[in-house]
């Protein structure tokens, strides 16, 4: 088994440091990352919540990055836009509508996104997702596409999902996004219950990426192109979405509220709502939230 936590002694540069390039703006405003041997959830830590944890704390200089001795880092009290946290395990990580998120020895990275008008956009956490597709695609030439809102796929295996959060009052909301990727498990160290369900970077592309590596190319994009999405909204993603939107064309049953929908997949609107067209009326209906699964697909665990 590979680098899965608990199995073998913690790396020093577990991360890879080096490369990480989170994009000039975060470089420039003071980057600060958090590098840490475990923690329950790396959102909690970044938003000031749960225990202590082992680690670093890293600084940006202006020539490279610093950091101090190792030792007990507590939950951020007051995290700046642009602050990262990252732990090489994490023992209690949560999805959508509180599931458990599986560690399976990957990219467990939070980041506090910079006050921009996007983050009132409700589609910011699709955008999200399909950046990250993108970064996978382009960067990393791995097959991913997007399952609505923001489960990362290759085929029908999940690689890796988004968790957007906020929290505080809207003049000091503090907004949080959180990348969970496999990077370097094999199928056959996947847990039982995520055997034949999930997949990681290395099964797909045969190489093992560093953490710092994949998350800096996320981040500087996401930076890049937030001014490009808050201008002209989801217009200049809509190629993209129809090429890698899994669910678009699909007979898909949807939960919400403790209703369920069925329907064929139309599309993602322009505020990052599934548009499912009802199997009963014909008539077209957009959901900006629920659980979302393909008539094809066996009942899919809670897992990942």
């Amino acid at each position: 088994m590979k680098n899965l936590p608990g199995r073998s002694k913690i790396r020093r540069d577990w991360f890879g440091l080096a490369d990480f390039q989170p994009g000039p703006k975060f470089l420039r405003d003071g980057a600060a990352v958090y590098l840490l041997d475990s923690v329950g959830s790396t959102n909690d830590f970044l938003m000031g919540r749960g225990g202590s944890a082992e680690g670093r704390l890293c600084t940006w200089d202006g020539w490279g990055w610093s950091g101090k001795a190792p030792g007990e880092l507590a939950p951020i009290a007051d995290p700046r836009p642009g602050t990262v946290v990252v732990a090489h395990h994490q023992t209690a990580g949560h999805g959508r509508q509180g599931r458990h998120w599986q560690d399976c020895g990957g990219l467990h990275l939070s980041v506090v996104v910079p006050s921009h008008r996007a983050e009132l956009n409700k589609g910011l956490s699709v955008w999200l997702g399909l950046i990250t597709v993108l970064v996978l695609r382009e960067d990393f030439q791995l097959d991913a596409r997007l399952k609505w809102p923001n489960d990362l796929m290759v085929g029908d295996r999940k690689i890796g999902g988004i968790l957007l959060q906020r929290s505080g009052p809207a003049d000091k909301r503090l907004v949080v996004a959180g990348l969970g990727l496999n990077l370097a498990t094999e199928a056959e160290d996947f847990p039982a219950e995520l055997q034949g369900t999930a997949t990681s970077c290395v099964i797909e592309s045969g190489r093992e990426i560093r953490p710092g590596e994949i998350g800096g190319r996320v981040i500087s994009r996401v930076e890049a192109e937030l001014d490009r999405f808050q201008n002209g909204g989801w217009a200049a993603y809509q190629s993209a979405l129809e090429l890698l939107d899994c669910l678009l064309g699909n007979e898909v049953r949807l939960s919400v509220g403790g209703r369920v929908h069925v329907g064929r997949a139309v599309g993602i609107g322009e505020r990052g709502g599934l548009l499912i067209e009802d199997q009963e009326s014909g008539r077209q209906k957009t959901f900006y939230a629920g659980d979302v699964h393909l008539l094809s697909d066996a009942a899919e665990p809670d897992g990942e």
